[in-house]
């Protein structure tokens, strides 16, 4: 029975519709492949991973690691890892953590789960590419939590309308709050090293994907929902650098004629180019994953 179908319950709220599609067994993320649906930075060659992997290794540098490990966080089907096994990484110290199970495929770690609960402490780099977007938010309205419906539900909680104030400079608004805070568990789960986020950086509302349509936000259990992140909170409660991905990959050099088209539209602005990396170093040593 679908969330809300209960007149006692009345319609859900959208973080409630998000928690079902991505934190739910039988919900959207754990049953279904992204792919399907919309495209990512990783779906356009093989250039995130090139970059990540620079990163991983710079840190690896400065911090004096040997043996970093690369934890992919929402790793989805297990794209990314796939193309970092391609690049050489090794398998044994590549982890994804998914609400989905393993790719019976892929020789890397797995731990099935809802992250940040399930993360273990790291060395090396901590990946989020579009993660935080899947992370439930309310929307709200002159202080009242909106339900899927459009109506107003209960009022907004204290830290969530303080929240608002801050960054949205009222009381309406998609609310962050959450994402701040399972950002901040990411990067607390970096003993040494390195966490990105990637994601979207504007902090809109609900939106939904279905077999390569974005479509007005919806309860369908058979598309995706997110929604945009304020990476400017994240940033708040971690520090760190936030670049825009189009200048972050701005010096890449093209050697082929289907790279240079790739670049293209990861650095677009009005696209892929216009998503933010929040980049924060990691804390004190610690045993690895």
């Amino acid at each position: 029975m679908p969330i809300g179908s209960r007149a006692d319950m009345g319609p859900p709220t959208w973080a409630q519709v998000m928690a079902r599609a991505h934190h739910h067994p039988a919900g959207f993320s754990a049953l279904d492949r992204a792919e399907r649906h919309f495209t990512t930075s990783i779906d356009v060659g093989d250039h995130i991973a090139r970059m990540l992997l620079r990163r991983c290794r710079a840190a690896a540098d400065r911090h004096g690691m040997a043996e970093p490990w690369i934890v992919d966080v929402g790793a989805g089907s297990g794209r990314l890892l796939r193309q970092l096994l391609h690049l050489g990484f090794p398998g044994q110290r590549l982890l994804g953590i998914d609400v989905r199970s393993a790719p019976g495929d892929l020789p890397v770690n797995w731990i099935q789960g809802v992250a940040p609960q399930c993360v273990p402490r790291l060395r090396g780099l901590l990946v989020a590419h579009e993660f935080l977007d899947d992370v439930p938010a309310d929307l709200v309205e002159a202080g009242r939590v909106l339900t899927v419906d459009g109506a107003p539900g209960p009022p907004a909680s204290a830290a969530d309308l303080q929240w608002l104030a801050e960054w949205k400079g009222g009381d309406s608004g998609l609310v962050g709050r959450h994402r701040d805070a399972a950002w901040a568990a990411l990067v607390g789960r970096v003993e040494v090293g390195e966490a990105v986020a990637v994601d979207f950086w504007d902090g809109a509302g609900p939106v939904g994907h279905r077999t390569g349509r974005r479509l007005p936000a919806s309860p369908d259990p058979h598309s995706d929902i997110s929604a945009g992140v304020e990476l400017r909170s994240c940033r708040a409660v971690t520090g760190g650098r936030l670049i825009p991905q189009r200048r972050l990959l701005a010096d890449l050099a093209p050697r082929t004629v289907q790279e240079r088209s790739e670049l293209a539209v990861l650095r677009d602005p009005d696209g892929l180019g216009g998503f933010g990396w929040l980049i924060t170093d990691g804390g004190s040593v610690g045993s690895p994953a």
